[in-house]
């Protein structure tokens, strides 16, 4: 398995194919619904999305609160282009994009009511110098909010796949990492400043018919399993035939931590 450079444009539009159209979305739905208060609330006017992609969440927010200032930013300029083009087709006049890496945040101080990132923090190459970059731009009386994968993520397949082949699950291993960065983020929300953090997580449903369907579910998604010889893969789908024949069920696990900054 190996996860693709976001930054070049055929990974921006693997993503955009792949966790942008499946996960993104779903997560971002959780997100929203955690953070209804605060769009609702007159006094948020500004909403910078910190690893926006080509803007899941950005658009989401910016077509149903007109009166919201939307920024998204990301490292990519692949993605960033994805983005700008989609502002153009929609012609949404409250919404800019830039392209800025998360650890060189650099916005004028206070400028922002609510900073979220949904499923991007795991990718900071330096979490604890973003989250001091964050804390930065948010102003005072100002929140975040962000969505990483925890562990319990395709906790279903992994079992099957440990039953057939052991340690074949080290494939994964770039994409379990992730949980490893993931689970960073509360000290440094802590070390940068914020207060009052908070932790939800949701288990997202994803189902699917047969065991085959599974295993192309993954060979797009960062191709796992692309690597696995034929005869493995086979065992492994004829596995979850056999132990799920109504269908298969897997979770992804999506985490909310939440935090304000101090007024």
């Amino acid at each position: 398995m190996k996860i693709p450079n976001f930054k070049t444009e055929a990974g921006s539009n693997q993503y955009k194919d792949t966790v942008g159209r499946l996960i993104a979305p779903r997560v971002a739905e959780v997100l929203l619904e955690n953070i209804g208060s605060h769009l609702e609330n007159p006094l948020c006017k500004t909403i910078l999305d910190l690893g926006c992609g080509p803007g899941t969440l950005t658009f989401q927010i910016a077509n149903n609160f007109p009166q919201m200032k939307l920024t998204g930013v990301d490292s990519s300029e692949s993605m960033i282009t994805l983005a700008k083009s989609a502002v153009d087709k929609q012609g949404l006049k409250n919404v800019q994009f830039n392209q800025m890496e998360a650890d060189h945040i650099s916005f004028d101080p206070a400028t922002f009511d609510l900073v979220l990132c949904n499923l991007a923090f795991p990718f900071f190459p330096k979490p604890h110098e973003s989250m001091r970059g964050i804390f930065s731009v948010v102003r005072p009386g100002g929140t975040v909010h962000f969505t990483v994968p925890g562990r319990q993520t395709w906790n279903e397949f992994f079992e099957v796949a440990s039953s057939v082949a052991g340690n074949m699950v080290s494939m994964a291993r770039p994409f379990l990492s992730k949980f490893s960065q993931s689970e960073v983020l509360p000290e440094a929300l802590s070390a940068a400043g914020f207060i009052n953090i908070t932790e939800k997580r949701v288990l997202l449903p994803f189902e699917f018919a047969n065991g085959q369907s599974v295993l192309e579910f993954f060979a797009g998604l960062f191709s796992l399993m692309n690597h696995a010889p034929i005869h493995l893969k086979s065992e492994l789908s004829a596995a979850i035939d056999r132990s799920y024949q109504e269908g298969f069920t897997m979770h992804y696990e999506a985490v909310i931590y939440s935090a304000d900054r101090s007024k």
